[in-house]
């Protein structure tokens, strides 16, 4: 097995793989599908470590089996276009907020919160006219 600390320069096996950003959904389906297809050949290994749990669901690690490079697979969500570049160009400020990204829309607050209120906020007020209904209806009793 390599080793997943490994980074070199990468080799004419592995550098036309890389990747800034991915122009679309199609464009990363693509890129896919001939990642796959490197890493049934034997160009690319997914490297799974024990310490993966930290790293985000949409982020993996692959390693070139000729150079031992590796590289990180970002997946596109949102206005994170994604990445597959070399662990080390990618840049910690672009990690980080990926990171926030990811942590805001994993957020456990229920996206129907507005609706609740809505709703207790018209019992409050059925209640509300009921109650005056009722004592209006007490006065024309009473007077």
């Amino acid at each position: 097995m390599l080793p997943a600390t490994t980074t070199t320069t990468p080799c004419v096996h592995c550098a036309p793989f890389a990747k800034k950003k991915f122009s679309s959904q199609e464009d990363f389906i693509a890129f896919e599908k001939e990642l796959e297809a490197k890493c049934v050949d034997g160009t690319f290994i997914r490297i799974v470590n024990a310490d993966e749990t930290e790293m985000p669901s949409w982020q993996s690690t692959y390693q070139c089996t000729f150079c031992e490079t590796d590289w990180e697979l970002a997946i596109p969500e949102g206005k994170m276009r994604g990445y597959f570049l070399p662990t080390d160009q990618v840049s910690q400020p672009q990690q980080n907020n990926n990171n926030y990204y990811f942590n805001m829309k994993s957020s456990k607050r229920s996206p129907n919160c507005g609706c609740c209120l809505g709703m207790i906020f018209l019992l409050i007020l059925l209640i509300l006219y009921i109650l005056w209904q009722f004592v209006d209806f007490l006065f024309d009793l009473i007077f």
